[in-house]
């Protein structure tokens, strides 16, 4: 009997490793009424209340996961982001994350890895200090410069791009460190400047600090999603249901960035035509 009773437990035990160690379809989400999110970077308190908002919208509870780096969403088995390869990022095909709600660039690399649900357009900008705003005015500004990053960001490809190209000669100097320690950096003047998109700029200089301002934007308009496990067609098509049901004023969304940015994606849309606008002049 008590062999028995060992053997079952450890049946369930192996069973229970199983299920936390596989990735989990949309019915397995609404079977255990749970769906795990894993959030990264400085605004993901954004990022959580609008994942929760979605989880909401399924009916399920929310089991949240800070991450401990942005770059973190890409790791492969082994621990390490590798771009050239296609892979499903561990904590997608373990199960421990079941989606990224976390305003992820969309960039070609990455599509090899993760399936994407868009949620806006954004672009990337640079933030100054307001004391030498004048002195940046144009890429070209930026040569030479110190800039902190957080490394495995699309900002920080974009730089290393820029110095192993047009700005080879003159190249910006980097400091790699976390965004809220890239922003605190050019508040205080420890660094010239730092990239970051165009949504976390405003919720940085609106309510975070007090010296830094968008001086312009860099690159090309990207496209902004959450990010999913290749093949999680039924939570990809749910969650794109949702997304879409949140493109209109005064939805869940513009409530949740009126809160948490200081300006509802609403608003944050038409930001974005007219910073484009402006900087094709």
């Amino acid at each position: 009997m008590l062999k028995h009773l060992i053997r079952r437990s450890l049946l369930l035990a192996v069973g229970l490793v199983s299920t936390m160690s596989e990735a989990r379809s949309l019915e397995e989400i609404q079977a255990t009424h749970e769906i795990r999110m894993c959030v990264a970077g400085s605004s993901y308190e954004l990022y959580t209340a609008m994942g929760m908002a979605f989880a909401e919208s399924l009916g399920v509870a929310v089991n949240v996961r800070r991450l401990d780096s942005w770059d973190q969403q890409f790791h492969n088995a082994q621990g390490v982001t590798v771009q050239e390869e296609s892979y499903t990022p561990a904590l997608l095909a373990s199960g421990a994350c079941d989606f990224y709600p976390n305003d992820l660039v969309i960039q070609e690399w990455r599509k090899t890895k993760l399936d994407f649900v868009a949620l806006f357009r954004t672009h990337m900008v640079v933030v100054v200090h307001r004391d030498q705003q004048a002195t940046f005015r144009s890429e070209a500004d930026l040569q030479g410069k110190t800039a902190a990053i957080q490394q495995g960001t699309s900002y920080h490809a974009w730089i290393e791009e820029q110095n192993a190209s047009k700005f080879a000669d003159n190249p910006i100097q980097l400091q790699l460190m976390t965004t809220d320690d890239s922003m605190h950096a050019v508040d205080r003047k420890a660094v010239d400047f730092t990239i970051i998109g165009a949504d976390g700029a405003l919720n940085w200089t609106r309510n975070k600090i007090k010296h830094a301002v968008v001086a312009f934007p860099v690159g090309t308009v990207t496209d902004v999603g959450w990010a999913f496990r290749k093949g999680d067609a039924d939570l990809q098509e749910a969650a794109s249901a949702f997304v879409a049901s949140q493109r209109k004023v005064g939805s869940q969304f513009d409530l949740i960035w009126q809160a948490k940015v200081g300006i509802s994606l609403s608003d944050f849309t038409l930001f974005m035509t007219n910073l484009l606008e402006t900087s094709s002049k």
